[in-house]
């Protein structure tokens, strides 16, 4: 359907409009007015709204990684009213046509879906991974945060040990599939320059943990958390990178103690990893985290990153 739009940069003064059309997304989980303000303060990131006459009718922001060389869309929302007509797909295409002038060097565009969501043929798929969910309220856990399950030990790492000594590794390569990892659905490549921004955007609320291992080795798995404030509750989101299931046992259950220690209140946890610990995940909160009861609809989703190659801007050289 021909839909008469047009496009422009967000502003600090548009919240108030940008918060409407934030209502109702994930259940209240939407990050979306949290980090706003945020966003309109860092570099390397854009947020482009669509508009219908003087309406806001969509949003798209834009972040750029790897060094200059990936865009990353995320945040994608529309009113619901206004679904099914193309919008977004114009946004985003005014939105790269306005990043590729501003950045040229970058080469492609990487994005989340969810639940199997097919973009079309000339994306590729670069990793398939799945989220498991669970709302905790607290007053349901009748004694004391879980214990661990087996004796791995999971300890906290700083972003120099996880930057000079993890990443390099041969165990790093083939832990992250594409060279690309998932924090909070959000792709990026291992580099410290990556890091950087997901702490620029997120302050001091991202933890990484490896197994606890002798000197002379290297960890065979690592995770990230995040903490963050949704619009109607806080969540900690782990990723998880194993291929050993009692690895990734024993991230999950570190990650949900360090959200139960640091967070007051109720919570969102939500853990994302590979396909095969789906399963293991299901059992370890449903047997092992007391009385938690798992949202059957969010539960359990797809969350598959996907690459678009971007042509190269024309030349007038």
């Amino acid at each position: 359907m021909t839909q008469d739009l047009t496009f422009r940069l967000a502003k600090s003064s548009d919240f108030d409009e940008i918060q409407k059309l934030s209502e109702g997304i994930y259940n209240g989980g939407d990050y979306l007015p949290a980090r706003f303000h945020k966003w309109m303060k860092m570099e390397n990131l854009d947020v482009m709204l669509a508009f219908s006459g003087d309406k806001l009718v969509s949003l798209v922001v834009c972040s750029v990684v790897d060094e200059g060389m990936t865009f990353v869309s995320r945040a994608e929302r529309t009113l619901p009213e206004f679904r099914g007509r193309g919008i977004l797909t114009q946004l985003l295409q005014a939105m790269l046509a306005f990043e590729q002038e501003k950045y040229p060097s970058a080469r492609r565009r990487r994005f989340v879906r969810l639940n199997n969501r097919v973009p079309g043929a000339h994306c590729k798929t670069l990793a398939q991974r799945e989220v498991l969910s669970c709302y905790v309220e607290k007053k349901t856990i009748r004694s004391q945060q879980p214990s661990n399950l087996n004796s791995t030990e999971i300890q906290s790492r700083s972003k120099d040990y996880l930057c000079d000594v993890f990443f390099p590794s041969l165990v790093a390569q083939k832990l992250f599939p594409g060279n690309v990892i998932l924090v909070e659905r959000f792709p990026i490549e291992p580099l410290r320059s990556n890091i950087d921004y997901l702490m620029q955007e997120n302050g001091d609320s991202v933890f990484f943990a490896v197994e606890k291992c002798s000197d002379d080795a290297l960890p065979r798995s690592v995770s990230f958390g995040v903490l963050s404030r949704r619009a109607k509750f806080t969540q900690w989101s782990a990723s998880i990178y194993s291929s050993d299931p009692f690895l990734y046992q024993a991230h999950l259950v570190y990650h949900f103690k360090r959200a139960f220690e640091v967070i007051k209140g109720d919570f969102m946890f939500s853990s994302c990893h590979d396909q095969k610990m789906t399963n293991c995940g299901k059992r370890i909160l449903k047997e092992h985290l007391m009385q938690i009861t798992l949202d059957e609809e969010i539960t359990h989703v797809s969350a598959n990153l996907y690459e678009e190659i971007l042509p190269v801007p024309n030349s007038n050289n």
